[in-house]
């Protein structure tokens, strides 16, 4: 095995195999459709699976696969035959293998473990995650990361069980943002700049401004744990992500009352509120005065510098 850099490591195998696994035709005997799905052509998918597995119990011997091979590792340390290596993974890693690539399961008997598979017909969509001809990349993923995954693999699931023209879509869609998610995993951390990441965080919260700040899902936009997203909002902006949020939005729904003239049912509508004597209640609390004054540059100012002086003579 040889490293190819923090994330990401090329593992070289032998291209000569001993047989090949075919998805396209009947699934094998004892296929439970709530653990496997086969799609035949013209699906860029071939194979889905997902679930618990007894490896060392029910190995599976070294073959090649008729596409490329997603195995992704949620819980236990299954062992990986790569061509004439043994190599034991953990949680979060996940192996892409050529179609020309020898990959075999085995583990300790009676050990559990939770996987995720995919067999594509068509190649990885970047060639920073295409493996060479007759080798395996294997990534390590964070929690977020992970996740993102889960969501995917869902997402397939239950395109798969349409036989139409927007499913073969969706399946495209999904496999660009997987093939996305593990070229972010590759990068370096550190090549992304926090001030970047940063004005990442406010586009996604302009994409979403009608909703309730969620954590998880700017998580996974970012690709960062949710301890690196507070340390990330803390270092930039000395607040955490609800607070600056919050902070934020009151920020944009003044800008909007100033020069535009805007109603303030129509900016609060605007901002998520489903009621505007909520968001005037908030808007209140954040700058001291009423919203209605600040549909008006000169009221505004007044009642800021009264609630000042109110607060300074208490």
């Amino acid at each position: 095995m040889t490293a190819a850099g923090d994330s990401a490591r090329v593992v070289s195998i032998s291209p000569s195999p001993p047989k090949r696994s075919f998805c396209n035709g009947s699934p094998p005997c004892g296929f439970k459709s709530t653990a496997r799905v086969y799609r035949p052509v013209p699906f860029e998918l071939s194979y889905l699976s997902w679930g618990s597995r007894l490896y060392g119990d029910f190995p599976v011997e070294p073959a090649m696969h008729e596409g490329w091979h997603y195995f992704l590792v949620l819980s236990g340390s299954p062992l990986l035959q790569l061509g004439g290596q043994t190599v034991r993974t953990r949680p979060g890693d996940i192996c892409l293998s050529d179609p020309d690539a020898v990959v075999g399961h085995r583990d300790r008997p009676g050990q559990r473990c939770q996987m995720l598979t995919w067999i594509w017909r068509t190649p990885p969509s970047h060639s920073a995650v295409k493996p060479a001809p007759g080798e395996s990349l294997r990534i390590s993923l964070n929690r977020a990361q992970v996740r993102r995954l889960k969501q995917l693999h869902l997402e397939c699931r239950e395109a798969v069980a349409g036989s139409n023209e927007r499913s073969m879509l969706q399946l495209r869609v999904s496999r660009l943002q997987l093939d996305l998610c593990l070229l972010g995993a590759t990068e370096h951390p550190s090549a992304v700049d926090g001030g970047v990441r940063l004005e990442l965080a406010i586009d996604f919260m302009r994409n979403h401004l009608g909703e309730r700040l969620s954590i998880r899902k700017l998580c996974e936009y970012l690709q960062v744990s949710e301890t690196s997203l507070k340390r990330l909002f803390h270092e930039h902006t000395g607040k955490s992500p609800r607070e600056f949020a919050k902070q934020w939005k009151m920020d944009l729904a003044r800008d909007q009352l100033l020069p535009s003239g805007q109603s303030v049912k129509a900016v609060a509508y605007a901002l998520g509120y489903r009621h505007a004597a909520d968001f005037s209640r908030a808007f209140k609390r954040h700058f001291g005065v009423v919203a209605s004054t600040a549909v008006s540059p000169a009221a505004f100012a007044a009642a800021r510098k009264a609630e000042a002086a109110q607060l300074r003579s208490a």
